[in-house]
């Protein structure tokens, strides 16, 4: 008699198989990790962006996670279309180039988050802060400092690789170790692309006889501005807010080639049938790494500005902060009035304005003048001694 025939037919026995199968489900939930590796990608993409840069060495502490095979399809789309691999900035904000005081909006992932990630001195409630930062000239930009956000990523591999050994000592399971060492070179090897450092920064370097003053600002009705000088070091970051295109022959076949081994990677998941628990505890551990580190708040250096501090500007009037700021660094209040009073100024405002601009425009012509003087001075002299 077949075991099943003693078994009552009807809800009853349609209720035990329910049980049944929702119990071996969550006793081994082997269905689970093949579903959750499609879903989460848009983390992955941040996290990349975030920590892809924290050195010039091939290792990047972005954990192996669910969603890298919906974001290794998605870099496809990204690599043949916009040829970008960095994600477009998350934070609308725009620099403004002191000298012509011509605004652009900020395309540059790590600009943007320069800008959302300062925090306003709890003392400067109200108002407008302008705070002055000079780029260092003893460390490069683009080479950020290592912060925790960076070494809880390489603490989460590690612990990764932990849990993956334990049902391979207990059980002599080595197919979760297996998975997670795989995922793990995968990540590697996606985030070593070249393309990734070049595009974060893609701008030329300030010529060593100029002087580049910018503002940053999340425009009308923002709490601060940053003001960052860059006298004769650093990079252009007028040319970073551009989001400057930057072409690799190897990008697109290495994006192919890595989707392809997602997949077979994927694969491989689907086909691991006991222990499941150790391979969600992975990749849940993973995935809240590339949360974290997507999302995190960090300073100027580990986002890879090395900026001096120099003095912060605060008044409850946002005019009277610009015209303070103008007395620290000249033509910032002027480059800053259309931003944060674009209906217009009050009659003494204007008058202000007015004045700063005439007053420019006198020593403009005062300097050509003297530099005109010079060069007949210098013709006349070349002349005389020519003559002798």
């Amino acid at each position: 008699m077949p075991p099943n025939a003693l078994l009552p037919r009807g809800p009853l026995s349609n209720t035990a198989s329910d049980f049944a199968a929702v119990k071996s489900q969550w006793r081994n939930p082997s269905d689970i990790p093949s579903i959750l590796t499609i879903i989460g990608g848009d983390i992955i993409h941040g996290a990349l962006a975030q920590l892809v840069s924290s050195h010039p060495r091939p290792f990047t502490p972005v954990a192996f996670s669910f969603g890298w095979v919906a974001y290794s399809f998605s870099a496809i789309l990204a690599a043949i279309g916009s040829r970008r691999l960095a994600p477009q900035p998350d934070f609308s904000c725009t620099l403004i180039d002191v000298s012509t005081g011509y605004p652009r909006d900020i395309n540059s992932w790590a600009l943007s988050r320069l800008v959302r990630d300062y925090e306003v001195p709890s003392v400067n409630t109200g108002g407008l802060t302008v705070a002055f930062f000079r780029t260092s000239r003893t460390k490069q930009t683009g080479v950020p400092d290592r912060d925790w956000v960076y070494y809880t990523g390489a603490f989460v591999i590690l612990l990764q690789l932990g849990i993956a050994v334990i049902p391979g000592a207990l059980f002599g399971n080595w197919n979760i170790l297996i998975v997670t060492f795989g995922g793990t070179l995968l990540a590697q090897v996606q985030a070593a692309l070249p393309q990734w450092r070049k595009e974060l920064w893609a701008a030329r370097p300030v010529p060593h006889d100029k002087h580049e003053v910018v503002c940053l600002t999340k425009g009308n009705g923002s709490p601060y501005v940053l003001v960052v000088t860059s006298d004769r070091c650093g990079l252009r970051l007028t040319d970073l807010a551009s989001g400057r295109e930057v072409h690799s022959v190897t990008t697109v076949p290495m994006i192919f080639l890595l989707a392809v081994l997602w997949l077979v990677h994927l694969f491989t998941v689907q086909g691991i049938k006991s222990d499941s628990w150790y391979l969600l505890a992975v990749g849940a551990v993973g995935m809240l790494q590339n949360a974290i580190a997507s999302g995190a708040r960090r300073t100027p250096g580990a986002l890879g500005f090395h900026l001096d501090p120099e003095e912060e500007i605060h008044d409850k009037k946002v005019f009277v902060a610009l015209q303070k700021a103008e007395e620290k660094e000249k033509k910032v209040g002027l480059a800053l009035v259309d931003t944060f009073f674009p209906g217009g100024l009050r009659p003494s405002e204007e008058k202000w304005r007015q004045d700063i601009k005439a007053r420019y425009a006198a020593e403009k012509m005062h300097r050509d003048a003297v530099a005109s003087n010079q060069e007949i001075s210098t013709e006349k002299g070349a002349l005389l001694i020519g003559n002798i």
